[in-house]
């Protein structure tokens, strides 16, 4: 057993499939295959079941990911750790939309001008996606909303956001409206992982309803361009609503009873080993926030 069997095996948990993982680890299917069935031949146990052209994890599976993701995971940090010793590691960064559209550009503007010899990744995606990677030791740091593990994580509060309401000029709306107007209404919201997502979810459950969405994406632009249309009512949090959503083309509908706030934060695993690169990046935005 090596270290690419474990990684492989992961990579199948994760993806629950042995074609998924085949692409994501650029190795063929059959090399994957293979990998796995030596694996429980090592292990004397069937790691996964078939079904439906599906695969799922048995209870041995489940186990063996806690220890296979640990080991990866240490050996990662212990590469990063004995080679930050002679040059700075890369530093992987993740940002959800929000962050990357506000915070971040001019964050690593800055850092880069003040560490030009530490080498930055940025990601960009939803919190809950972000929260994933840090979780699985993908990404050192993150911009995101609360985490919803936040007994996993070190975070540092930047800024707070509220939830806002917009439609087209033309959309028949008042500028005030009721909640019980609002839950007819048809929606446009960010895709599920999303902050933006999470307040409307979050001031529905309050209310004891169920939003109306007609429309959910990860392009802001796309949900922009159909609630200009009049297709429905836009939920964007307050300040790309700001940047985006105004003019003579949009027009905000404020709902009685939303307080939607959402949270931004700077995050790391609390376990999480501190490189020469990370401890720069900590400071330097530390300073910043």
């Amino acid at each position: 057993m090596t270290l690419r069997h474990l990684e492989i095996f992961v990579e199948v948990y994760r993806r629950g499939s042995i074609t998924g993982a085949a692409e994501r680890l650029n190795t063929a299917q059959p090399a994957v295959s293979r990998s796995v069935r030596e694996l429980e031949s090592f292990y004397g146990v069937r790691l996964f079941e078939r079904m439906n052209r599906r695969i799922f994890p048995t209870e041995a599976g489940e186990q063996l990911f806690s220890y296979a993701d640990a080991i990866l995971s240490q050996y990662s940090e212990a590469r990063d750790v004995l080679s930050d010793r002679e040059h700075t590691a890369k530093l992987r960064i993740g940002s959800n939309v929000s962050c990357a559209q506000e915070l971040v550009p001019g964050l690593l503007e800055g850092f880069a001008g003040a560490y030009p010899m530490v080498p930055v990744c940025l990601k960009v995606a939803n919190s809950q996606e972000i929260e994933r990677d840090l979780l699985s030791n993908e990404l050192d740091f993150g911009f995101m909303d609360t985490p919803r593990q936040p007994e996993s994580f070190i975070s540092t509060k930047i800024r707070e956001d509220a939830m806002r309401v917009v439609c087209a000029k033309d959309y028949r709306a008042d500028a005030h409206m009721t909640f019980e107007e609002f839950r007819h209404q048809p929606l446009l919201v960010r895709e599920s992982g999303s902050g933006s997502r999470q307040m409307l979810e979050q001031f529905f459950a309050q209310e004891g309803a169920d939003p109306r969405i007609v429309m959910e994406s990860s392009d802001v632009g796309s949900l922009l361009r159909m609630c200009r249309s009049g297709f429905g009512m836009l939920v964007i949090a307050d300040s790309m609503a700001e940047k985006r959503a105004r003019g003579e083309e949009f027009k905000t509908v404020e709902v009685c009873g939303n307080r939607a706030k959402r949270c931004y934060c700077m995050v790391h695993h609390k376990s999480k080993y501190l490189t020469k690169s990370m401890q720069y990046f900590k400071e330097y935005a530390g300073r910043q926030f």
